[in-house]
Formats: structure tokens, sequence, C-alpha cells
């Protein structure tokens, strides 16, 4: 009598599916603020938008809600701050606006002001501080996402802070810069597309933050003629492996493109609509 023993094997299956990583940067950046208004005295430029640069792992089937955030338009009073921007539970909040007397505009970054108090930065963790000027010469530069505006000096605005750079984006990018506050000459805006403060001399406008960067309009000068700038638009950037498949709300304004293994989606518009993964 035999027995025939049946052999046994372990088989690599290399057509299984291996999981695939959720993990999504995230960039979100909210609206930059205005610069005050010209009028009797120079006023300080807007505060950058807020910047958050994180990773988050998404669920699949989710919906998750995404807002682009406006920059606050240029006006007198009360000034206007730029709206937040946000990807599901993460919220960006616009910069405040620059100030032309005593009215506080609070932001993720503040504006600069033309004398006295600087205010403080409504989210610490989003931005920075804005800049003092002095009544009758100088404003100063708003708040960026990683740096204060400088205080004016002599009768030139403060320069704008310094934005936040991030490698979310296909190509690094900078974003959240504070403009810069009006004088005789004014100040420059931050990096991160800040934009100019006013100039008497000339005289010059002021101009407005980049769009698609957060970044904070311009102050205005003494110059009747002057005009502030109004604050940059915010984005939101998307970055996760291109195996998985996105929808995208047909609200939003998007452009998509491939980086390596990556796909990369900025959103530059577009609010209350979402954005699901397969």
């Amino acid at each position: 009598m035999s027995i025939r023993t049946a052999s046994t094997s372990l088989v690599s299956r290399s057509d299984l599916r291996q999981p695939i990583d959720r993990t999504v940067r995230v960039l979100v950046v909210g609206g930059g603020g205005p610069g005050g208004q010209s009028g009797i005295r120079p006023a300080g430029g807007g505060g950058g938008g807020g910047v958050i640069d994180t990773t988050l792992v998404i669920q699949i089937g989710t919906a998750y809600t995404v807002s682009v955030g406006g920059g606050g338009a240029a006006s007198n009073t009360p000034p206007a701050t730029g709206t937040f921007s946000r990807f599901g539970p993460l919220a960006a909040i616009g910069g405040g606006g620059g100030i032309n007397g005593n009215i506080l505009s609070s932001g993720a970054s503040s504006g600069g002001t033309h004398a006295g108090t600087a205010y403080a930065s409504l989210v610490t963790t989003q931005g920075n501080i804005g800049g003092t000027g002095a009544s009758g010469s100088r404003g100063g530069g708003g708040g960026g996402a990683s740096a204060a505006g400088a205080n004016g000096a002599t009768t030139t605005g403060g320069n704008g802070g310094n934005g936040a750079s991030s490698t979310t984006p296909a190509a690094t990018t900078t974003y959240g810069g504070g403009g810069g506050g009006g004088g005789t000459v004014g100040g420059s805006g931050g990096t991160g597309g800040g934009g100019t403060g006013s100039s008497s001399t000339g005289p010059v406008n002021a101009t407005a933050g980049s769009p698609n960067t957060g970044g904070g309009g311009g102050g205005g000068a003494t110059s009747a003629g002057t005009t502030a700038g109004a604050g940059g638009s915010g984005i939101v950037v998307l970055r996760f492996n291109s195996a998985l498949k996105i929808t995208i709300g047909a609200g939003l304004v998007s452009t998509t493109t491939a980086s390596g293994s990556d796909t990369i989606v900025e959103i530059t518009g577009g609010t209350a609509d979402t954005v699901t993964w397969s």
C-alpha cells in the first residue's frame, strides 16, 4: 500500500493589490487683507492671508468641502479683511486690513497702522503682527505668514512681512506676504504676493496683493489722487499619489498637473463645493 502526498508551495502573487497611500499634502491660503485707503495720513498695508501647509490621510468616498477665500476690497471704514479658505477640517483665515484711523481689523496677519499700537495677529499659528507708522508721514507694513510687518521709517512706509514658502505645488511658491505701508515713498510688499504701498511723491498708487497668493494690498498715502490696493485671493493645493482618483465639484475652478508619481490639483476659485477620492 502506498500513500501519495500532495506537495504544496507558497505562490507569490504579484497581481495582489497593494494598499494605496491615502496621504494628501494640503496647502490652504486665506485671502489677503486690503491696504488702508489714502486720506489725511498714510495708511498701513494689508495683512497676508493665513497659511496652512500640512498632510491629511483622506477617506475614500468622503466628500471634502473646499472654499477659496477672496481678497479684501480696499475701503475707508471699516477696513475690510480677506475671507477664509477651507479644505475639509482646515480653515486658513483672511488677512486683516490696513488702518488709516483707529479701527481694529484683525486677521491671520494683522494690517499695518498709521500710528500708535500694532494690532496682534488673530491666529498666531497662521500669521504675524503688522508694523506701525507715524501720523502724517508713513504707514506700517502688513504682517506676513512668516514674519511681522516692518515699522515705517522717516517718511517711507514699512515693508510688508514675508510670506511662507511651500513645496506642495509643482514649484516651490511663497504665500501670504504683507502689503507695504503708504508714505512719501511706499513700502515694499513682502514675498508671497504682498502689494507695494502708495507713494505721495509722483503720486503712485498702491498695488494689490497678487491673485491666489493671499498677499496683502499696499496702503494708501496722503495724496488725494492715490488709492490703496486690494488683497489677493487665496488658494487650495492638493498633492497626492496618482493611484488615487479625484472628482472635483463643478463649482470649483481648478487645474490638474502631474509631477512624477504625484497628482497636483490647484483650486483657485469657488466656494462650498466638494472633492472626493476613489
